[in-house]
């Protein structure tokens, strides 16, 4: 019973590269016991261990015969074993550790379960970086995000007023979980389902967020029939803006009580009069 209240478990992001960590992050990672690490690149790997020696990586697991689901599995087990012996672990993942991180999410709940003290912390996103690097606003919009094997293969409504964004374009159709690539079809497939909202010529945004500091993105801007052909690692995104104005809602300013008169304080400023002010 001793182990069951040393033990704890700090869940954090390191973001896309060294530059992206936190205080916060570095301070958990300096007072942990076992800092177990899933990062993109050495240098990153590198300034982890420079802020404690007694990092393992967790990206051992991903070797062998094994599907991306079981090196999960095997991932949260780590995990939880080396809380449940009484160490202080802090688990480092890139980008966020809770978007596309499977393992995390498992072990936070086993372990919360036992009654173990369990935190997650935030890192910057590949989302974070997109809107920033193509200076996007999701509020303006609005914004949908889903990924893109489950948006294939499950009945969704797409709202073309707002923009989508689309995670793991470049594992779309890999039903195997265990290549680094699209499926043979998979490419083609999703554009198929997107050119039932989008027309052909609307242009989306092929982007990879940079993993090492001063590098740059990339921003590939298409044709949506062009995506069959694109070259899409399996890092890439996909973003793609609205192709429809929103439409407004006036009958609901009754719920409101309010009338058009009263919303003049939402109304923006022309280019010009930005530029005058």
């Amino acid at each position: 019973m001793e182990n069951q209240t040393k033990g704890s478990l700090i869940i954090a992001g390191c973001g896309l590269h060294p530059g992206h960590m936190t205080l916060e992050t570095q301070g958990h990672i300096k007072a942990a016991d076992k800092v177990l690490v899933v990062a993109p690149n050495p240098l990153s790997i590198q300034h982890i261990l420079t802020l404690n020696p007694n990092a393992e990586n967790l990206g051992r697991f991903y070797e062998g015969d094994v599907t991306r689901l079981q090196t999960y599995h095997l991932m949260a087990d780590h995990m939880v074993e080396l809380v449940k012996q009484g160490y202080k672990v802090c688990t480092i993942f890139y980008g966020h550790p809770g978007i596309f991180v499977l393992s995390t999410h498992m072990a936070h709940k086993q372990l919360q379960k036992m009654g173990y003290a369990v935190k997650m912390l935030p890192g910057i996103s590949a989302d974070a970086c997109l809107f920033a690097d193509l200076n996007l606003d999701p509020a303006t919009t609005g914004c949908q995000a889903f990924e893109a094997t489950q948006l294939l293969l499950t009945e969704r409504s797409i709202d073309t007023g707002a923009a989508l964004i689309i995670w793991q374009i470049g594992l779309v159709g890999e039903h195997t979980l265990k290549k680094q690539a699209p499926g043979k079809l998979g490419l083609a497939a999703i554009t198929h389902l997107l050119k039932q909202q989008y027309p052909d010529d609307h242009q989306v945004c092929l982007y990879q967020a940079p993993t090492l500091p001063g590098f740059e993105p990339r921003m590939d801007w298409i044709k949506l029939i062009d995506l069959p052909q694109a070259t899409v690692p399996s890092t890439t995104t996909l973003y793609i803006p609205a192709c429809n104005e929103l439409v407004f809602a006036r009958s609901r300013l009754d719920w409101l009580g309010l009338t058009e008169e009263d919303l003049s304080a939402w109304d923006q400023p022309t280019d010009d009069e930005v530029l005058v002010s």
